[in-house]
């Protein structure tokens, strides 16, 4: 369960990436956020009742620290992604969104099967694999910049699946819930800051952004029931693969170009699910 609850979070964190890193590049990244987040703590809210839990401080303090996590790596990488491919921003960050939980799961006494343990170690290259660029890749060589703005939004993806992992085993949907709604709370004077304080007009490029709240919140949610039914260096990893499903989307609908190290960091993601399966 573990497995399929993991990979069904890498598929909607892929689409919600895409979803949303496409709105930023014509809305702002803030103002994609502004109006996803509240659609995320609706949707979990309605959630709510399905997943059975209880509410105490250890929950509100791992709730609200998520939140804060959560919103430094999706503002960075939505940023990111107006001005660098997708399908090199979003697998950077997938990089340290594994490696952390792995590092704390580890540390917590957590211990993986040996086939597990060349699953995450294969699933960590593969991630490397995909993020990688040369010259001659159409869209230029990645600069340091990015790529140390990407390792810092994938640090804060990585402490955002801590702390709702942290939040304790039956607390249903709880951490979840308050992680949103501190999102939703603390983006606001952020974006006022940053003049991002605005409607957006635009009927389809409105729906974009609700489909990515939905997408997000239900990819949190998978990963947070994962964690529930197994390990969280496990549920980690495979929820990290979410640059796959970015990587396709953002080369089959804007024509992103794809090397063939990112190919075969591909074919690396599909055997190292095989082996955590195991």
């Amino acid at each position: 369960m573990t497995v399929v609850l993991g990979l069904l979070a890498a598929l909607f964190y892929g689409v919600g990436d895409f979803a949303g890193g496409f709105a930023s590049r014509r809305n702002g990244a803030l103002t994609v956020l502004l109006w996803s987040y509240p659609v995320g703590a609706l949707l979990m809210t309605i959630m709510l009742p399905f997943f059975a839990g209880g509410i105490d401080g250890r929950v509100v303090g791992f709730g609200i620290a998520g939140g804060v996590a959560g919103m430094v790596g999706v503002v960075v990488m939505y940023d990111l992604m107006t001005v660098a491919p997708m399908n090199v921003v979003s697998p950077v960050t997938a990089v340290l969104a594994a490696i952390v939980p792995v590092v704390v799961g580890v540390s917590i006494g957590e211990r993986p099967h040996v086939s597990a343990w060349f699953g995450i170690l294969l699933g960590l290259a593969a991630i490397a694999l995909v993020s990688r660029t040369s010259e001659t890749n159409p869209h230029g060589h990645v600069g340091p910049r990015v790529l140390a703005l990407a390792l810092l939004s994938g640090l804060g993806f990585g402490f955002y699946f801590v702390f709702l992992a942290r939040a304790g085993g039956h607390t249903g949907l709880w951490p979840l819930v308050v992680s949103r709604y501190a999102s939703a709370l603390l983006i606001i004077p952020l974006a006022k800051a940053r003049g991002a304080l605005i409607p957006i007009r635009n009927a389809r490029a409105f729906a974009v952004v609700i489909a990515a709240g939905a997408f997000d919140a239900l990819a949190n949610m998978f990963f947070l029931l994962a964690t529930h039914t197994g390990l969280l260096s496990l549920a980690s990893v495979l929820t990290s693969l979410y640059p796959v499903t970015t990587v396709v989307l953002a080369v089959t609908f804007l024509r992103e170009h794809t090397t063939p190290v990112q190919r075969a960091g591909l074919v690396l993601a599909a055997g190292a699910v095989v082996l955590i399966t195991v």
